[in-house]
């Protein structure tokens, strides 16, 4: 006790020198590890990417680039509304599949483990979330969104549910991808009316790369998770049709590849396998959507067709693909097993609304399992009033400050089609809506050339907006082709051109003026493709009808030589009735027997054989006995 005393007092009486020598060699020693460590990360981060210097043109925008410093900001807390209850972590020998899909009007972002009852919504609100992609920890989802007005790019810690925002511009910022160390994402960026591939750092700190620079647009980048990740996917459009290239980080000399080299076929939504020896991608042909697999390392052989649909994502062991199946109307989930025998499907839950995915080894974490059934709380998006059941046939209701030349509907449409019209105003920031060509048409009221003779606008459940639309550049329209039939998948430009609404398109409209321009296979094929894809931003009021439940209608048979044939402005709401169900909703069955105001046309007759003689036993008359 003594002998601790006195070191005790011998330390406190210790000069004031010494204790000044000890401060600076611990934060000398600091110092130098802070400057080896800062080193040696230099080091790291110049091998992995090679970073070429911004074109002068697009200094701006990286400067808009915004990042939130990982060491400065830390993620944003979860809503207080959230409940978060420690549950096992889910998990499957398949991994978990993470995709976006449309519901109730908005796109969010889901996840499902096989072995679970159910898939599991991960993101929900009155905005859009979507392109997730899993960082190869399993710890984060990078998506886009637009939850504040702009298209950018966020970050989700999966297990505090933490969101960090990644870009804050009023660009477009979309498909994100990222590298196999979970340091970097390439992602498409709209800028100034061009797409173009960027790389952006995770951390703060570090300047965005800008990728490609060409002037046709650059889509949907797939980074190569294998070996040390020097390889990146993309769609470009700079060869004349949409082909998939391949960039190597390691050739600056010679970087972009086209794998594809096809003119004629649109190729899109590219893939690397796990291994990073194949790629899958999408084509388009002969109104077929395929998912095909190219072999690598041998670029001689042709790419094999695995299936028929769009947007492809690998397992984790590269044994199977997830893809797209598209019909004129929705998407569906639809897995597939890769092997020798052929293409077998695998047993998932019926997912319907799908636009993006992305498939993970790790599975969910036990938070977001158990909170999963508080974001799936669906909200409608308008309310239908009852009908009584013995109200008996269905009445017309007028639509308020609409211009057509019968400005109404039938009642069991008319609160949708009111719904829809509040919601484009907001989308667009002007009333698409507010004058159609058509509403509701009297079964007496003969239509326009081009309409059939059993139209839906004689229901009271369609209506047609305005075709000049189209010619003032305010519509464009894209084509797309399911089961032998021609439909349009319609894009209302907003008024608001600073991507604070809409998005910009990425496919090449259909252009029906070059059928008179004296080009015969433009005439032929009832005109072609644009050129390029017009600069702006859009809103798909296609999806945007079909979440209020009026669905397009496919073009008639004729529409290549005769325009108003191709009924690109037509919207229905069926509710699974038939043309005649429909009808009968408003009319009496006895109105409705002959169900064409065209005539039947009259046969020809049948021409009179020349004239046969009669025989002469015919012309015998039998005489007339007289009278006694």
């Amino acid at each position: 006790m003594k002998g601790n005393g006195v070191r005790s007092q011998t330390r406190r009486n210790l000069p004031k020198r010494y204790w000044r020598v000890w401060v600076f060699r611990f934060f000398l020693v600091i110092i130098l590890m802070s400057i080896v460590a800062l080193g040696w990360a230099g080091i790291r981060m110049r091998t992995q990417l090679d970073p070429t210097p911004l074109d002068p043109t697009l200094l701006a925008l990286a400067t808009a680039l915004q990042f939130t410093p990982t060491a400065t900001t830390s993620p944003t807390a979860a809503p207080p509304s959230a409940t978060f209850t420690i549950a096992p972590t889910r998990s499957s020998s398949l991994g978990t599949l993470v995709y976006a899909a449309r519901n109730d009007g908005y796109s969010h972002i889901w996840a499902y483990t096989p072995g679970d009852s159910a898939p599991v919504q991960i993101t929900n609100g009155a905005w859009d979330d979507r392109d997730p992609a899993v960082s190869p920890d399993g710890r984060y989802i990078a998506f886009s969104s637009n939850r504040k007005g702009a298209w950018d790019l966020y970050l989700l810690e999966l297990r505090t549910g933490g969101l960090r925002r990644l870009t804050d511009t009023l660009g477009f910022e979309g498909n994100p991808t990222w590298s196999h160390d979970g340091l970097w994402l390439a992602c498409e960026v709209y800028f100034e009316g061009d797409f173009n591939i960027w790389i952006i750092p995770i951390n703060g700190g570090l300047s965005p790369i800008q990728l490609t620079s060409h002037p046709a647009i650059d889509l949907s980048p797939s980074w190569d998770h294998s070996g040390d990740g020097r390889r990146i996917a993309f769609v470009s459009y700079r060869d004349g049709s949409p082909d998939i290239f391949i960039a190597d980080l390691d050739n600056p000399d010679n970087r972009f590849f086209n794998l594809t080299r096809t003119p004629v076929i649109a190729e899109k939504n590219p893939a690397f396998s796990p291994d990073g020896s194949r790629v899958a991608y999408s084509m388009y042909s002969h109104g077929l959507d395929l998912i095909l697999i190219q072999d690598l390392n041998d670029l001689s052989q042709l790419p094999e067709t695995v299936s028929e649909a769009r947007t492809v994502a690998w397992s984790p062991d590269g044994r199977f693909i997830a893809t797209v199946l598209s019909n004129s109307i929705s998407t569906h989930l639809q897995v597939n097993a890769l092997g020798d025998d052929g293409t077998n499907s695998v047993g998932y839950p019926p997912i319907s609304g799908i636009q993006s995915l992305d498939w993970t080894e790790h599975g969910l974490p036990g938070e977001v399992y158990a909170r999963g059934s508080n974001n799936s709380v669906s909200t409608p998006l308008f309310v239908i009033n009852a009908i009584p059941e013995d109200s008996g046939r269905l009445s017309l209701v007028e639509l308020t400050d609409i211009v057509a030349p019968i400005p109404a509907l039938s009642d069991a449409v008319d609160e949708a089609f009111n719904a829809l019209r509040i919601r484009t105003i907001a989308e667009l920031g002007w009333d698409f809506l507010g004058s159609l060509e058509n509403a509701f048409v009297g079964i007496n009221d003969p239509l326009p050339p081009g309409y059939a003779y059993n139209d839906w606008l004689y229901t009271g459940r369609a209506f047609a907006f305005q075709q000049t639309t189209v010619q003032a550049g305010w519509v464009e329209l894209v084509r797309e082709d399911y089961g032998g039939k021609t439909y349009w998948r319609v894009f209302v430009r907003t008024v608001v051109q600073d991507g604070s609404q809409g998005e910009p398109l990425r496919a090449l409209p259909w252009d029906f003026s070059t059928r008179h321009t004296g080009d015969p296979l433009a005439y032929d094929q009832g005109g072609s493709l644009r050129e390029s894809i017009p600069e702006g931003y859009y809103v798909d009021f296609t999806q945007l009808a079909g979440d209020y439940g009026f669905d397009r209608l496919p073009a008639l048979t004729d529409w290549r030589t005769f325009y108003p044939s191709a009924r690109f402005n037509e919207f229905v709401r069926t509710d699974g009735l038939d043309w005649t169900s429909a009808m009968l909703e408003l009319y009496p069955a006895s109105a409705i027997v002959t169900p064409t105001p065209f005539q039947t046309p009259t046969p020809t007759p049948t021409r009179t054989p020349r004239p046969t003689a009669t025989p002469w036993w015919w012309r015998w008359r039998t005489p007339t006995p007289s009278s006694p």
